[in-house]
This record gives C-alpha cells, sequence and structure tokens, in this order.
C-alpha cells in the first residue's frame, strides 16, 4: 500500500492540478476567492477537509465533461507528476511489481488524475477521494462518498483488501503521521522521509525509516 503525495512524489498534487486546470479554463478564476476564503476558514477548524476540496472541485471543475478532463488528466500526468516522482519510490515500485505483489495507491486526492497516475505506473488498485459525476456525466461539484483519508483511507483498503490479511505480507508505504491507521493495520509499516511528527512515532513504534531522495 502506498500514499501518494510525498511518499511516492516529493511535493503535493491536490492544488498543483487545480491550478493546471484552472489556467486552462481562465473564466473559472472568478471563484478564486471563494476557495482561498475556504482555506482560511478550514485552517480555522470552521469546515472539514471534504467541505474544503468541494470548494475546489466546484470553483475549478463543475460542469467540465468527461473527455475535457481525461484530457487534462492526461496532460497534468505525464508534463507534471510523473517528473516528482521520488526515485527511491520508483525503485520500489519496480521491485515490488518484479515480485508479483499486489501494489495499491492510497491516496486522499482525488481519483481523476489519481487513477491515471496509478494506471500509469502499473498498480493493481487505487482509492482515492471520488468526484461525483451528473447525469450528463460533468463533474458536479461534490465529493461522492467520503473524502479518503485517515481511517476512511483504511475502511477503503480493508474493502479492497478483503481476505489479505493472514494470507500474504501487507506493508504501507507512507510520509506522514495522517496514515497512521493505514501503518499500524499493517504487518510492516514503512515512514518515507517522513514529517516530525511520524518520524517522532516511527522511532517509538520500530517502524521502519527510508529515504527516497535516491535509489541507494
Amino acid at each position: 500500500m502506498f500514499d501518494l503525495d510525498r511518499t511516492i512524489t516529493r511535493c503535493p498534487t491536490f492544488v498543483p492540478f487545480f491550478w493546471f486546470v484552472a489556467k486552462r479554463r481562465p473564466r473559472r478564476l472568478i471563484h478564486l476567492g471563494p476557495i482561498l476564503l475556504a482555506a482560511a476558514a478550514y485552517g480555522l477548524g470552521f469546515i472539514s477537509r471534504k467541505r474544503l476540496k468541494e470548494f475546489f472541485l466546484r470553483g475549478i471543475l463543475r460542469g467540465a465533461a468527461r473527455p475535457e478532463v481525461e484530457a487534462w488528466v492526461e496532460s497534468f500526468v505525464a508534463q507534471r507528476m510523473t517528473s516528482w516522482v521520488r526515485p527511491g519510490a520508483r525503485h520500489a515500485i519496480e521491485r515490488h511489481r518484479a515480485c508479483g505483489d499486489h501494489l495499491v495507491l492510497a491516496s486522499a486526492s482525488f481519483d481523476l488524475y489519481v487513477e491515471r497516475f496509478g494506471a500509469q505506473f502499473g498498480f493493481d488498485s487505487v482509492v482515492a477521494t471520488k468526484a461525483e459525476w451528473d447525469g450528463a456525466e460533468r463533474i458536479s461539484g461534490r465529493i461522492d462518498g467520503e473524502n479518503c483519508y485517515g481511517a476512511e483511507k483504511l475502511r477503503r483498503l480493508e474493502d479492497v483488501l478483503q481476505g489479505v490479511r493472514g494470507c500474504r505480507v501487507v506493508l504501507a508505504y507512507s510520509d506522514s503521521h495522517v496514515d497512521l491507521p493505514m501503518l499500524r493495520w499493517a504487518d510492516r509499516a514503512v515512514a518515507v522521509n517522513p514529517t516530525r511528527r511520524l518520524r517522532r512515532i516511527a522511532e517509538q513504534e520500530a517502524f521502519e525509516l527510508v529515504d527516497w531522495g535516491s535509489v541507494a
């Protein structure tokens, strides 16, 4: 199980994706003010992370048809995301795939581009926050279900990996303490270029520590 942002990639992907799309839908930039206010409200604890994400989705992508979204995703993954992959992450993915392991990409970011990235790198399964489509196959501006974050990410992983525990060794890779539910559920937890808080917990709980800044 691999987290995406700052684990496989060197940087977050959420805001860069929406900025990438906004430059292709410049009229939607009128919604930048409400998005920034929502970000401030989230920082002060007035709204949830899910609600904040829906501000981004509604402001930048609402009304976009599936073919154009797919075209933006293809360009974003090819032009940006691929170059952001940590060398050690690329090596680890290739090693696990060569061993015949079942690879799961688990991200709180939107499925719109996480699924495309997962397919490019040979992941067998992907769990991510789902953007809702309306009856006309256009982005509605809402999240379908729950934000794939923390405990919800683990719940989604358990659905994907039903029957695996006890049959196969489960490894989890993440950079953040937010993924502690996933890391603690795994048979082997690996803290990748961890945040300060996760490093402290990893040392206390004997997680493996790795630096994916290089292949060594």
